[in-house]
């Protein structure tokens, strides 16, 4: 049988190349800190092994005459130094035309993606694969433990699958309209880049805080991020919209029977209206658990994925150009889109890796590059007892992370603080 030499883009992704630009990237990150010095060579070999198992993500983007596609790479991969400004937008073209970037530093290992590639999900299962084929590399044995897919696992069809398509469902509920909502700004850098903040939180103590608002960590973090923007943004100041509104994706593997490596994600928008009724930080947290519980019902996500998918289907829409389908989506994009929510923040959850691999890994995280529509953007990942949450932002002002990080610390939860320190950065000029 003849080797698949091009994939349609799924469901989620035919949205980002109409939208994304440098101002609106559309990536994500994540980084491994190791207990040695990144050899470049022998990271080089790896990525480009584990592309030969990966056919999706060996691919670069093309238009088509209807729509954007993925067609199979052939260039190799080549891995780069660290740059200041490693989330930042990039020219797929100046990357051999791959829609990932690995960069290395010292000890340090990233892989950026954009999100056209695949969700936070594919993008961590193919790190943690380069990860493991590197550290096997390097002489040592590697043993997947059921933990991650192992280096001789063969690519299978449903890897590659569009599982939106799949779980289509025409008779599910239409989704209701929503309202703009409250956005987050402040004093730009006055040159290119993100401040980026990380948090390396204890879990355990973390864990504990949460059991006190019966709440899992995901709703408790989202809570605490609605409260800490009401209090920084919006308490005792003169604004109109007071509705604040946060986007919480969730992973749809573990709710529907999917392996793919591709996009699956959905989410949830806990919002409330500050205009009408004043919430404590205790309120915030019970209002987004009872919003999350109701969003990530089936029906709601059946409701989400068949107004995603709809349009895929539509028959108009299958012979539009696809110059008049850019033009289309973008301008619906602008009137809704990131307008319908004030932050973002995606927790990933735990990142299990085998024992023979842990023993060289010693931070795992996260993050999510801000746009200008959506200013201020958070990840969290879990690693080896600490939940490490990184908060990105497109202006000089640090008083919501040091709220955030504060409120935690004032409650027993032991918070270690590192930072890029942009906005140092930005005093100098």
């Amino acid at each position: 049988m003849k080797k698949k030499t091009w994939y349609p883009l799924d469901n989620a992704a035919k949205l980002y190349p109409a939208i994304s630009n440098p101002r609106r990237p559309n990536n994500f990150s994540y980084s491994v800190r190791l207990t040695e010095k990144v050899e470049k060579d022998i990271l080089e070999k790896a990525v480009n092994i584990i592309l030969i198992k990966s056919p999706t993500f060996k691919t670069k983007l093309k238009r088509g005459i209807f729509w954007y596609y993925l067609e199979k790479n052939y260039k190799p991969f080549v891995v780069q130094k660290e740059i200041p400004n490693y989330l930042s937008y990039f020219d797929h073209d100046e990357n051999n035309g791959y829609l990932f970037r690995i960069f290395y530093n010292e000890n340090k290992i990233t892989i950026v993606s954009f999100h056209a590639l695949s969700d936070g999900d594919g993008i961590l299962t193919f790190f943690k694969s380069i990860i493991a084929e590197y550290l096997y590399l390097k002489g040592y044995n590697i043993d997947s433990e059921n933990l991650i897919t192992p280096l001789d696992a063969p690519y299978t069809a449903d890897n590659g699958e569009d599982s939106f398509v799949r779980e289509y469902n025409k008779k599910a509920k239409k989704l209701e309209k929503e309202k703009k909502v409250f956005k987050v700004d402040g004093t730009p850098f006055d040159y290119d880049g993100y401040g980026i903040i990380t948090a390396k939180i204890n879990l355990a103590q973390l864990k504990t805080l949460c059991k006190k608002y019966n709440a899992t960590i995901t709703e408790y973090l989202v809570g605490l991020y609605m409260y800490t923007i009401y209090n920084v943004y919006i308490r005792n100041k003169k604004i109109k919209n007071k509705v604040v509104s946060i986007l919480v994706p969730a992973n749809m593997r573990k709710r529907y029977p999917s392996t793919t490596l591709r996009n699956f994600s959905l989410f949830v928008r806990p919002k409330h209206d500050f205009g009408k009724e004043e919430l404590d930080l205790d309120a915030c947290i019970e209002t987004c658990k009872k919003q999350m519980e109701e969003g990530l019902s089936k029906e709601k996500l059946d409701a989400i994925i068949r107004d995603n998918v709809k349009n895929q289907k539509n028959v108009f829409m299958k012979i539009v150009p696809l110059f008049i389908k850019d033009l289309v989506i973008r301008g619906v994009y602008s009137k809704v889109g990131e307008n319908l929510q004030t932050g973002n923040i995606s927790n990933i959850g735990i990142v299990e890796l085998p024992a023979s691999m842990q023993k060289y890994i010693t931070d795992f995280t996260m993050a999510i590059t801000p746009t200008f529509s959506c200013k201020q953007q958070m990840g969290a990942i879990s690693y080896n007892g600490n939940l490490y949450i990184t908060s990105t932002r497109e202006f000089v002002e640090t008083t919501f992370e040091r709220e955030f990080f504060t409120t935690l610390s004032k409650n027993s939860v032991s918070v270690e603080i590192f930072s890029n320190n942009w906005e140092a950065k930005n005093e100098t000029l």
